[in-house]
């Protein structure tokens, strides 16, 4: 029924906006300025557009949701953006003919925390808890630098981005020392367009969703915006963001994934979190199934989401197997072999160097509780 609704509108509105490739409907979205970005996505079909409250909200057959925006001050804007993903949607940003922009056309400079998920599926006999892995990090974009936003299916992805322009980024953080102490003097001066980090997800920063949820009020829970508590906000995530350039060393660190690559690299980490219930495929495996190098994947993915693929695997694995010792429905001889162990003993072994308890242990604890 979905995939029938969606190619009915697909073939209404494709000619003037939609492409499909690798796997993803592509969603073209104007990047000129931040004004221009709102208008453009506001005049999606299925799009409602509130001026006042200044937010915009989606129900289309592609996602749900929506976004609230502020322009803050001269050449600094705010868009907070929470969406729940009903197929595999790719935002990309396009720009103007380069001849046709004007002088102060010169774009913008784009900081954003991102909380992006993946949906574990399960069969509910297992697993009734519905669980979305979530992965943080920080991009940063130069001015009028290809980007896309890769979202799956059933994906709920939160997005904080500052968008700056050059003159601000020039008259507010040039000149801090703790922008050039965090290299990000050098980044700016040199060809690379953008830098990708990844968070762990005790990051003291992640707290900034939590404090945009009640400053941009996302929640319609407030008649005003207290602009001053919000400015405040807006500098302190960019404090924290040049700290942890700074102390992680991000600038030295970091290397850019190429366009292409990064859409191979998601969708292996998507397939791994759908296929947890089994054996580690393997590097060789995945190389093939998605194209790229194995010395290639193997970087790449360390670099996009901060740990080696098998570890990142495993580390799924033992947080799926935990919440399936908790609703104790399987034996954990029984997990055990789902995940493709060769016995428990191994299985416990992985389980406790990631809990700090033996599944044993856990399933008698849980049960304690329940008597």
């Amino acid at each position: 029924m979905l995939q029938q609704k969606l190619q009915n509108w697909l073939n209404q509105f494709k000619q003037y906006f939609f492409t499909y490739s690798n796997g993803f409907y592509h969603l073209p979205y104007s990047s000129k300025s931040p004004q221009d970005l709102v208008e453009s996505l506001a005049n999606y079909p299925f799009m409602k557009h509130n001026r006042v409250k200044q937010s915009v909200y989606a129900n289309t057959p592609f996602c749900s949701g929506g976004f609230n925006y502020q322009k803050l001050e001269e050449g600094l804007w705010v868009i907070y953006s929470k969406m729940r993903y009903k197929t595999n949607v790719a935002f990309d940003l396009i720009y103007d003919n380069p001849q046709e922009l004007k002088i102060e056309d010169e774009g913008y400079y784009m900081l954003s925390l991102n909380n992006v998920t993946t949906r574990v599926v399960a069969d509910m006999k297992i697993c009734e808890k519905q669980l979305c892995f979530a992965n943080y990090s920080w991009t940063f974009f130069k001015p009028k630098e290809r980007n896309c936003d890769v979202n799956f299916k059933g994906a709920n992805n939160k997005y904080i981005t500052l968008y700056f322009s050059e003159e601000w980024l020039q008259k507010n953080l040039v000149q801090n020392s703790l922008f050039s102490e965090a290299g990000l003097n050098d980044f700016i001066a040199s060809d690379t367009p953008y830098i990708a980090w990844p968070l762990d997800e005790e990051e003291e920063v992640l707290k900034n969703f939590g404090l945009f949820d009640e400053v941009m009020n996302m929640n319609n829970e407030s008649t005003h915006i207290d602009f001053l508590q919000f400015k405040l906000y807006t500098l302190n995530l960019i404090f924290d963001f040049l700290k942890i350039c700074k102390k992680q060393e991000v600038i030295k660190r970091h290397s850019v994934i190429d366009y292409n690559d990064k859409f191979s690299i998601n969708k292996v980490e998507n397939y791994l979190i759908g296929n947890l219930f089994d054996k580690f495929p393997g590097i060789d495996f995945l190389a093939e199934k998605f194209k790229i190098s194995e010395s290639k994947l193997k970087s790449d993915f360390k670099q996009f989401f901060g740990k080696p693929i098998y570890k990142y695997f495993q580390e799924k694995q033992m947080i799926l197997a935990k919440e399936l010792i908790i609703e104790n429905k399987l034996l954990i001889k029984e997990i055990s072999y789902k995940f493709g162990y060769e016995n428990t003993s191994k299985f416990s072994t992985a389980f406790k160097k990631h809990h700090g308890v033996l599944p044993s242990e856990l399933q008698k604890q849980e049960l304690e509780v329940v008597l």
